[in-house]
């Protein structure tokens, strides 16, 4: 039996996540490749602010390059089409896959928390500085992001719950 309609689009939630994250990586070459491009610039821009951390922290790995970041991301963004689809047969790869893209744009949210003002850089030049022009929680893209991948964790848990009430 598949599940109801809205559940299945709830866990649809770090599919996006996924895709959102290989467009911004397919954007950077583009953006290479087209640097007067007004679409380029815009792609890049839109997504920077929800996916950079993550894309950064990716693209930092020893060996993963933009390609092989991309088809990873991609892989990860069809597997978790699958899981939503099947979400009793797959119920720990689903809560493996709904928390790391809860992990993934909770970098960014946690990035855009500890922005800083003023002379505090002087100060304390250990501590990363923020970008207040990158907050992603301003942006609807990324409240809406933050919300469905959210949403698809806690449905996660909800299957565990419902499965340990019935044994």
């Amino acid at each position: 039996m598949s599940p109801p309609i809205p559940l299945t689009m709830m866990r649809l939630g770090p599919s996006l996540a996924y895709a959102l994250a290989s467009i911004f990586v397919l954007s950077m070459p583009l953006l290479e490749s087209h640097p007067s491009s007004a679409f380029a610039w815009w792609l890049y821009m839109t997504i920077l602010p929800i996916m950079r951390e993550p894309i950064y922290l990716l693209l930092a790995v020893p060996g993963v390059g933009i390609w092989s970041a991309t088809v990873l991301l991609m892989i990860a963004s069809i597997f978790g089409i699958r899981v939503a689809m099947q979400p009793q047969r797959h119920r720990r790869s689903g809560f493996i896959h709904a928390h790391i893209a809860l992990i993934g744009t909770g970098l960014t949210m946690v990035r855009g928390a500890v922005a800083q003002a003023g002379l505090s850089e002087f100060a304390l030049p250990q501590f990363p500085r923020g970008d207040w022009s990158f907050l992603p929680l301003s942006q609807p893209l990324g409240t809406i992001l933050f919300i469905s991948v959210f949403s698809a964790c806690i449905c996660s848990h909800l299957t565990f719950i419902k499965r340990a009430i019935s044994a």
